[in-house]
C-alpha cells in the first residue's frame, strides 16, 4: 500500500490555525506595516512556525518584483555566538515570509567586499551584516535603495542602522557579580577588536575594578577562539599575584579558559571563578556550566528583520539589555 502524500501547507491552513482571513496572513507574510496589530501579527507567526508554512517564492517574485532573500553576512560559523545568531535569523526571516542567504568572509577583511557583492549578484532584498566591518563601502554596495542593518554594535554609527546589545551594562554585571563573590583580583581575556569596534566589555571590567579601588591587572588580548582563551590562562596565572576570578570576554574563548584550568589542576570555582560573555546554549553544558552575561538572540533578530521591511535605510540604533544567568563557574 502507497504512504499517503502529505501536502504543502498552504496561506489557508495558516489563517485557519490563526483564526484570521487569508489576507491577514498575506500582510503578515509580506511584512506590511499597517492593516494588522501587533497582537494578530504574533498570533500568525505562531501559526506559521507550527504549521511549518513557506511561502511560494517564485510566485511572490513574480508578483512583487522580490526575492524574498535576506542577505547575511558573517565571519564564520564554527564559533556558537555567530551559529546561534544565524539560528535566530533564520527563525525571523521565515515566521515573516522570507529567508536567509548566508554568505561566510571566513574573518577576511577583503572577503566581505566579495561575499556582500556576491550576495547581491544572487538578487537578495536586503543585507544584514554581522561582521568586523572593515570598509563601509561593502555596507554601502547594492545601491541607496537597499535595506542593510549592522547587527552586534552597542552603540549609534553615524549614518547607519544598528542592533545590538548592552555589553557595556552586561559586562558590568559580570564583573559586580565576581566582586560580590569577594574577588579582588579579577583577570580579564578576550580578543582583538578589527573594524569599527570598541572593546566595551573590556572598559567595562576596567570601570567597575576602579569603582571598587581594585587594581585591575593587565588584560590579556588574544583571538576570540578556545585557543585563544587556553594559551591566556599560562600569561596570567604565571605571574606573581595571579587571579582569583577570571571574566572572558566570549563563552567561546571561555571553554578554552575552562580547560586549561583544569589542565593546570586547578578548581573551577574553588581555586579560581570563571564568568563570560554571549551566554549561547553551550555555556550550559561547560564543567562546570559556566556563569555567563546573555545576548538576547532572537529579540535582535526579530528587530533586524522587522528594520528590513520597514525600510532599513533611516539611521537609527536599538540596544537591548542583557540578563546575568548564574550557573556554578562563580561559585554560586
Amino acid at each position: 500500500m502507497c504512504a499517503r502524500q502529505t501536502r504543502p501547507v498552504t496561506r489557508t491552513d495558516v489563517a485557519r490555525e490563526a483564526g484570521v482571513s487569508t489576507a491577514v496572513v498575506s500582510y503578515v507574510v509580506n511584512n506590511d506595516p499597517g492593516h494588522v496589530s501587533e497582537a494578530t501579527r504574533a498570533r500568525v507567526r505562531d501559526a506559521i512556525r507550527r504549521l511549518g508554512y513557506r511561502p511560494n517564492a517564485s510566485a511572490r517574485a513574480l508578483k512583487t518584483g522580490q526575492t524574498g532573500l535576506i542577505g547575511l553576512v558573517v565571519p564564520e560559523v564554527l564559533n556558537p555566538y555567530y551559529a546561534e545568531f544565524v539560528e535566530a535569523l533564520d527563525r525571523a526571516a521565515s515566521e515573516r515570509g522570507s529567508s536567509i542567504l548566508l554568505g561566510l568572509t571566513h574573518k577576511d577583511p577583503e572577503g566581505e567586499e566579495k561575499t556582500v557583492r556576491s550576495l547581491v549578484a544572487r538578487g537578495v532584498d536586503s543585507l544584514i551584516y554581522q561582521c568586523d566591518f572593515n570598509d563601509e563601502k561593502a555596507y554601502r554596495m547594492g545601491g541607496d535603495s537597499m535595506p542593510r542593518v549592522l547587527l552586534d554594535r552597542s552603540e549609534p554609527l553615524p549614518g547607519l542602522v544598528t542592533v545590538g546589545a548592552d555589553s557595556t551594562g552586561g559586562a558590568r554585571q559580570v564583573v559586580e557579580h565576581l566582586v560580590g563573590h569577594g574577588h579582588r583580583r579579577i583577570g580579564y581575556v578576550g580578543g582583538r577588536m578589527v573594524g569599527r569596534k570598541s572593546d566595551l566589555r573590556l572598559a567595562a571590567w576596567r570601570q567597575v575594578m576602579a569603582e571598587h579601588h581594585l587594581d585591575a591587572p593587565e588584560p590579556v588580548l588574544t583571538d576570540w577562539s578556545r585557543e585563544g582563551g587556553y594559551r591566556s590562562v599560562g600569561d596570567l596565572m604565571d605571574r606573581d599575584d595571579p587571579p582569583t576570578a577570571i571574566f572572558a570576554g566570549s563563552d567561546f574563548t571561555a571553554v578554552g579558559v575552562l580547560q586549561a584550568l583544569h589542565d593546570r589542576g586547578l578548581q573551577v570555582p574553588g581555586d579560581v571563578a570563571v564568568a563570560s560573555f554571549d551566554g549561547t546554549a553551550d555555556s550550559a553544558y561547560t564543567y562546570p556550566a559556566l556563569t555567563t552575561v546573555r545576548q538576547p538572540f532572537d529579540e535582535m533578530a526579530g528587530r533586524a528583520v522587522d528594520l528590513l521591511a520597514e525600510d532599513g535605510r533611516a539611521p537609527q540604533s536599538t540596544v537591548f539589555p542583557m540578563a546575568l544567568v548564574v550557573r556554578s563557574s562563580c561559585g554560586c
